[in-house]
C-alpha cells in the first residue's frame, strides 16, 4: 500500500515517478509533434523513454526554443492515435474506456478520450506570455486534486471565504487560485478584473465576510493600504497568501504589520508554482520553512543555466510535468533561479516532498530590452551558452547588455568571443545566437582568452548588464 503523497520516502517517490513516465514519457514522446521531432532529431525510440535515467538523457529545453517551433507552442500538446492510447496510456484510462464501450459503443469510447486528451482551457504562460499551457478535462480535475492538497497545506478549509486579489485572465496565476478554491470547496471571489486596480479588491470586501486574502506578493502591502484608505475593517481575516516567491524576512514582517491595522493578528504564507506548470506549491502552516511542492505530479531538476547539466548548487528550476494530459512538458527550463532542492522532511510539518528554500528569482536569465521601436522585449542570456557549447575552436567568451546612447538608440546584446572562427563559422554563430537569445547581437570575435578573462573577473562573471 502506497503512502500518502506527502509522506513517502525519497525511494518511493522515485518508484511513483518512474511508474508514471513509464506510460506517459513515450505517450507525451510519440504524440506531442514537438517532443516527437526532438527525440526523433536525437535518435531516441520514445518507447526507451520509461524510466528517470531516459529522461534525465533527453536534452533541456528552454522558453525560446517552445516558440520559436510555432507561436504558442501548439506542438507540446498531446495528440494521440488510438494505437498512442492502446500503447502507453495508463490502466485507469484503458479501464473508463473499456466500460464506457460496454454501455455506449464508440460514442462511449470518443467520450473518454475527449474527457483524457482534448484542450479545453488554454493559458499563457512564460515571459512575454508567447507559450500556451492547455489542459483537458482530466487536468482540470486533476488541478482541483492539486488545489485541495496547497489548502491544506496552507492550513485552509470549507469554512473559509476567499477573496482574491490576482487579476483574472488567461493566466496560470489566475487558474492556480480558481483550483485552489474549487479543489478545497472554498468559496470565493476573484474580484479582479485583468485591467482593474486595487480599489476593485476594496469594494469587493463589502460583499463577503473574508477570512483570506490571496494577492501577489508585490502588491499585498500596497492592498492592505488601500483597505485601509477605504476605512474597511476586515475582523474575520485571519491569513493573508501572498502569490509569488516567498517574502523575505522583512517583507513578511511588513506585511503583518500592515495588514494589523485591519482587524486581528494575521499569518502570512507564500503559494505559487513553476512556470508553464500547473502544480501549486505552498508554504505549510507549521513555519516558514519553504515551498512544499508536488513530487508525483511534476518532476523538478536544478540544472546549470551555462551547461544544462544537472548541478549541485543553486541554479535553473527544470520542469516535467508527470502525467499531464494537454501540453506535456519534458525538461523545460523554466528560467526561474533557485537554491537546490531540500530533501529532508519538513522541520514544521514532517512532510516528506521535496522543498525550494530560500531565494527565487523568476525570469532570471530573462531580461528586459528596449529595441529600435522602443518596445520592451525579452533577451535570454541562456542562449548564448546553449550556442558556444556546440561551436567549435571558442576558447573563452563574455556577454555585457548596454543601454542606448547616443549613436545606438536601442539595447544591445554584446558578445566577446575568443578562438580560432572563419568567416562563414562566424555568420553562422551570429543567427544562431539571435534565435537563441532573441536579440540580434553584435559579435566581437577574435579578443585574447586573457582579455575576456580579465574583464570576466572585473565585472563579477560572463553576464553584465551594464545598462
Amino acid at each position: 500500500m502506497s503512502a500518502p503523497w506527502d509522506q513517502r520516502s525519497l525511494e518511493e517517490q522515485a518508484r511513483v515517478t518512474d511508474l508514471t513516465l513509464a506510460r506517459w514519457l513515450p505517450t507525451v514522446t510519440s504524440a506531442a509533434p514537438f517532443w516527437s521531432r526532438r527525440v526523433a532529431a536525437d535518435g531516441v525510440e520514445p518507447r526507451s523513454l520509461t524510466s528517470r535515467s531516459a529522461l534525465t538523457g533527453l536534452p533541456p529545453v528552454r522558453e525560446a526554443d517552445l516558440v520559436a517551433d510555432a507561436p504558442g507552442a501548439p506542438g507540446t500538446v498531446l495528440l494521440p492515435s488510438e494505437d498512442d492510447v492502446k500503447s502507453f496510456a495508463g490502466s485507469d484510462v484503458l479501464r473508463g474506456i473499456a466500460t464506457a464501450i460496454r454501455r455506449e459503443g464508440p460514442t462511449g469510447k470518443r467520450t473518454v478520450l475527449l474527457r483524457e486528451y482534448q484542450p479545453v482551457d488554454l493559458r499563457r504562460a512564460g515571459v512575454e506570455a508567447g507559450v500556451v499551457v492547455a489542459s483537458a478535462r482530466s487536468d482540470l480535475d486533476r488541478a482541483n486534486r492539486v488545489g485541495a492538497r496547497a489548502a491544506a497545506l496552507l492550513g485552509l478549509d470549507d469554512r473559509d471565504v476567499l477573496l482574491s486579489a490576482v487579476p483574472a485572465g488567461p493566466t496560470l496565476a489566475a487558474f492556480r487560485v480558481a483550483h485552489l478554491a474549487q479543489g478545497a470547496s472554498i468559496t470565493a471571489l476573484h474580484a479582479r478584473g485583468h485591467d482593474e486596480d486595487l480599489a476593485a479588491v476594496a469594494r469587493a470586501t463589502r460583499l463577503l465576510p473574508v477570512t483570506v486574502l490571496v494577492v501577489a506578493v508585490e502588491e499585498a502591502v500596497r492592498l492592505a493600504k488601500t483597505l485601509q484608505g477605504a476605512r474597511l475593517p476586515m475582523g474575520r481575516l485571519r491569513r493573508v497568501v501572498t502569490y509569488g516567491p516567498p517574502p523575505d524576512e522583512a517583507l513578511r514582517l511588513e506585511i503583518e504589520e500592515a495588514y494589523g491595522g485591519l482587524g486581528p493578528k494575521v499569518d502570512v504564507r507564500a503559494l505559487w508554482g513553476p512556470e508553464f506548470g500547473r502544480t501549486l506549491w505552498a508554504e505549510c502552516t507549521h513555519g516558514t520553512h519553504g515551498l512544499h511542492t508536488m513530487p508525483d505530479l511534476e518532476f523538478l531538476e536544478v540544472l546549470d543555466p551555462m551547461t544544462g547539466e544537472p548541478t549541485e548548487g543553486d541554479g535553473d528550476l527544470t520542469l516535467t510535468s508527470l502525467g499531464w494530459h494537454g501540453t506535456g512538458l519534458v525538461r523545460v527550463q523554466t528560467g526561474t533561479w533557485v537554491d537546490p532542492l531540500r530533501l529532508e522532511p519538513c522541520p514544521g510539518c514532517a512532510r516528506t516532498v521535496p522543498r525550494l528554500v530560500g531565494e527565487m528569482a523568476a525570469g532570471a536569465w530573462q531580461l528586459p530590452i528596449t529595441d529600435d521601436s522602443w518596445r520592451q522585449r525579452y533577451v535570454d542570456l541562456r542562449g548564448v551558452p546553449a550556442v558556444l557549447a556546440h561551436t567549435g575552436g571558442v576558447r573563452a567568451w563574455r556577454v555585457e547588455l548596454r543601454g542606448p546612447d547616443d549613436r545606438v538608440p536601442r539595447d544591445r546584446l554584446i558578445v566577446e568571443v575568443a578562438g580560432d572562427l572563419d568567416r562563414s563559422a562566424r555568420t553562422g554563430l551570429e543567427q544562431r545566437l539571435e534565435r537563441a537569445c532573441g536579440i540580434a547581437p553584435h559579435l566581437v570575435a577574435g579578443v585574447h582568452p586573457d582579455e575576456v578573462r580579465r574583464s570576466i573577473d572585473q565585472l563579477g562573471g560572463v553576464f553584465a548588464d551594464l545598462r
